[in-house]
């Protein structure tokens, strides 16, 4: 029986959606009626629901955006390593696998073009050269805790999740809304591929450890503002790059900007659509709700 720790959220929705349509058995637990942050509590869940896999979506990733993080620090640490670390023992303590859902934002760059691998040490953070977020220093301790404690674990690095469902966490969405758009080169996940990514690892019981979910191929900003363009879903903005978003945008925090390499997962059996195919699939799906929206 499979399990989904912070079922309610932007992650854990597409979860339920994707097992559902895939016929897999699970169980939903949201903070608002599991106290899974209390390590007693956790475990009788896994022990009286029969869990033999356990999803962690839940986090703290801040709203409207990463900048919340840094006005919330203990909420954020205690969101995004405190139930890591309670999580990570429940799973040892009751030989459960652990999927976890973690981040791309704890690098920075293109690694000379060929992106970062699952190898590569986080290099954006406050102890790295380019300082980094809280955020990113709360997403990289996790990854440390479990790599630690938990030999059975997998861990899903998931990198600005977009679909063709309008949500404040849909990068497209986000895209809609700012009038100040950063050029930038990044990988991204479609929240769909990235579920289905992760239950494939779990059905074809995959070699534990980190995974880079991304759609193949990184993508600039310009190029996904070109595609919302033809599909008349864009208005006004301003193209800026990074050294004018810090002089014009109030930002609390960093901004990560990466590429990741997939060739991981690739191997692992799994079909990843380009970040192109995934976005125009997605941005047909946002015109066709625009165009024919859902009477009430």
């Amino acid at each position: 029986m499979i399990g989904i720790l912070g079922a309610s959220g932007y992650i854990g929705q597409s979860f339920i959606s994707e097992l559902i349509r895939q016929n897999v058995s699970f169980r939903e637990y949201s903070r608002e009626k599991h106290n899974y942050y209390d390590l007693k509590s956790l475990i009788d869940i896994i022990h009286t629901d029969g869990l033999s896999i356990l999803i962690n979506c839940a986090g703290y990733t801040g709203k409207p955006n990463v900048d919340a993080c840094e006005r919330n620090k203990n909420a954020c640490y205690q969101a995004n390593v405190e139930l890591v670390r309670v999580i990570t023992t429940a799973c040892a303590l009751a030989d459960v696998t652990l999927l976890h859902i973690s981040s791309g934002c704890i690098y920075t760059g293109d690694n000379d073009g060929k992106g970062f691998t699952e190898e590569h040490e986080p290099n954006f953070h406050s102890r790295s050269e380019r300082k980094g977020s809280f955020y990113s220093d709360t997403k990289t301790l996790a990854e440390s805790i479990i790599h630690s404690a938990w030999e059975k674990s997998y861990i899903a690095r998931l990198r600005i999740p977009f679909d063709g469902v309008d949500s404040p966490r849909n990068y497209l969405t986000k895209l809609q809304k700012y009038e100040k758009l950063l050029e930038a080169e990044n990988s991204i996940s479609h929240r769909g591929d990235f579920v289905e990514a992760c239950i494939h690892l779990l059905k074809n019981k995959a070699e534990f450890g980190i995974y880079n979910i991304v759609n193949s191929g990184a993508i600039l900003t310009s190029q996904v503002v070109e595609l919302l363009k033809e599909a008349n879903l864009l208005g006004s903005y301003e193209m800026i790059s990074e050294e004018e978003f810090y002089k014009q945008v109030k930002a609390d925090a960093p901004r990560s900007n990466c590429i990741l390499d997939n060739s991981k997962l690739i191997n692992s059996g799994f079909n990843m659509r380009t970040s192109q195919e995934a976005l125009r699939s997605a941005i047909d799906e946002l015109k066709q709700q625009k165009e024919s929206p859902v009477k009430e």
